[in-house]
């Protein structure tokens, strides 16, 4: 019988047997007779692929049958939940809070300019944010999720500050645009992730309750911003912004704690040998086996963002489908606002109805993430996905100048959307493990990414064909490229479960 070992959930994933193999594996720290550092540097990568040397029954699927998931639940995840709810208020609030931005740029500060070059300010925020994922998520792997989300509000308090000095509409494509996306990443990722490396049976819900705090922050950041304009004007509102950042976020990230060893934790450890005192409860001829197997890994080569994922065809197919969505995600998000003022509604009936659409997203993220505990998280994002297309192509191109049907579309529409995000991190765990699971939802987002570098852009300059009178082809491109979405996820979940009526 051997003592308790300290399990590295990574190597949990590599070996069949951890009851024998990995309390073995951390006896190699030790020089004895078998060369450990080689070895350990053989079997440190997270991503080695044995399957070549004879290791493939151990290894083939392991990163997709959550072999390293939660064992139990603790109540210091409630704790990480919290604060990664006010994380995303500040940063998804903010982000999703564009439209009022560009309203602004559009009537004040940068009337001059058309309305597809201000729409690559929110175009470049988003994907500064999403595309900057995997680099991101890494960091944040290495380093830890508490430092990376320290380093990302201090990136994007000094962001807003440069924006609220800025006089071009280059300038904010560098600091509103990639400088504010790039610090957002990395304080976004952690709130993301973190919550399904505690959680396991309520997961969904968890996962819910601290996105939902990006809809709780549109709600407010909204309607304050616009009144703040009007107040203090545009610059000191930026200004303040900037402050709320910084007050509200580096407390939030230091309450931050993983269950997964981050790799700069993991290769200290190791380095300084903390596993000697089990030398002497394993034989010689255990080592020796183990060794045997090392030996047999090839040495890995390391990679600052493991793409081999991607030959997984489920994994390929989320992110796929993630593209196609956020190609029409933002659209209402960010042109919304005008589309209101435009037909009848008041600067601040177009901003309270944008704080409403964040609202309901907030419900709806809590609301299909306890929904995704019960009947799948897939059905749950198919669910939510197509009635969030429904909602364009059908409430919000028969609203016209009805303020009424203006609310429903806001409430439908920020429910279903809402939940997509708080759905495709669980997912992914689902489908990677929780093991560098900033990195693995950092891929899916720079899928979104690349949709939304495509999708917001493409609703402006049909916006703009028109002299931004006629709102129906945007609406039409919006809701009809989420279909293709819509239908990646069909094929995904029967690729699940072939029941058409399973939980999956």
């Amino acid at each position: 019988m051997h003592p308790q070992a300290y399990h590295d959930p990574v190597r949990d994933e590599k070996l069949a047997d951890p009851d024998t193999l990995v309390p073995l594996a951390a006896t190699l720290v030790i020089p004895a007779k078998v060369n450990a550092p080689e070895v350990e540097e053989q079997m440190a990568d997270e991503r080695t692929i044995m399957g070549e040397q004879g290791l493939s029954k151990l290894d083939v699927e392991a990163p997709f049958d959550g072999h390293n998931d939660v064992d139990n639940e603790q109540p210091y995840g409630w704790v990480v939940v919290a604060a990664a709810f006010f994380v995303q208020a500040i940063v998804v609030g903010t982000v999703n809070g564009y439209g009022v931005y560009q309203d602004q740029y559009i009537t004040h500060e940068y009337n001059t300019s058309s309305t597809f070059e201000l729409s690559w300010v929110g175009t470049l925020n988003v994907v500064g944010m999403d595309l900057s994922g995997p680099i991101t998520g890494q960091i944040a792997d290495h380093f830890g999720y508490r430092i990376s989300a320290f380093v990302g509000a201090l990136i994007m308090g000094a962001s807003l500050i440069a924006t609220s000095f800025s006089t071009k509409v280059w300038q904010l494509y560098i600091f509103q645009g990639i400088i504010y996306g790039l610090g957002a990443s990395l304080a976004f990722f952690p709130s993301l992730s973190l919550p399904s490396q505690w959680f396991k049976k309520r997961r969904g819900f968890a996962t819910g309750i601290a996105v939902a705090g990006g809809g709780f922050g549109g709600l407010i950041i909204s309607p304050v911003t616009t009144a703040l304009f009007t107040k203090i004007g545009y610059r000191w509102t930026v200004r303040t912004m900037a402050i709320v950042h910084l007050v509200i976020i580096i407390p939030a990230s230091v309450l931050f704690r993983g269950r997964v060893e981050s790799g700069k934790d993991r290769a200290k450890r190791l380095k300084q040998g903390q596993s000697a005192r089990e030398l002497a409860a394993t034989s010689e001829k255990e080592l020796q086996e183990l060794k045997d197997t090392a030996a047999r890994v090839p040495k890995p080569k390391r990679q600052i963002i493991d793409f081999s994922v991607l030959k997984e065809v489920r994994f390929l197919i989320l992110v796929s489908a993630s593209f196609f969505v956020a190609n029409g995600y933002f659209n209402p998000y960010y042109f919304f606002p005008t589309y209101a003022q435009k037909n009848g509604a008041s600067v601040s009936t177009a901003s309270l109805l944008i704080g409403i659409l964040n609202g309901s997203s907030a419900l709806g993220r809590v609301t299909m993430g306890l929904a995704s505990d019960y009947i799948g998280d897939i059905n749950t994002l198919l669910i939510s996905t197509l009635f969030a297309s429904l909602s364009i192509l059908i409430v919000w191109m028969l609203a016209g100048t009805s303020i009424a049907m203006m609310t429903i579309f806001c409430i439908l529409y920020g429910f279903f959307s809402g939940s997509y995000v708080a759905i495709v991190p669980t997912v992914a765990a689902r489908l990677c493990g929780i093991s560098n699971l900033a990195s693995m939802t950092g891929i899916v987002y720079g899928g979104i990414a690349l949709g939304t570098l495509i999708g917001s852009p493409v609703g402006g300059a049909l916006l703009d064909i028109s002299q931004g009178v006629n709102y129906r082809p945007l609406q039409l491109w919006a809701g009809l490229v989420m279909v293709v979405g819509i239908v990646l996820i069909v094929i995904l979940k029967f690729m699940m479960n072939p029941k058409p009526w399973g939980k999956v």
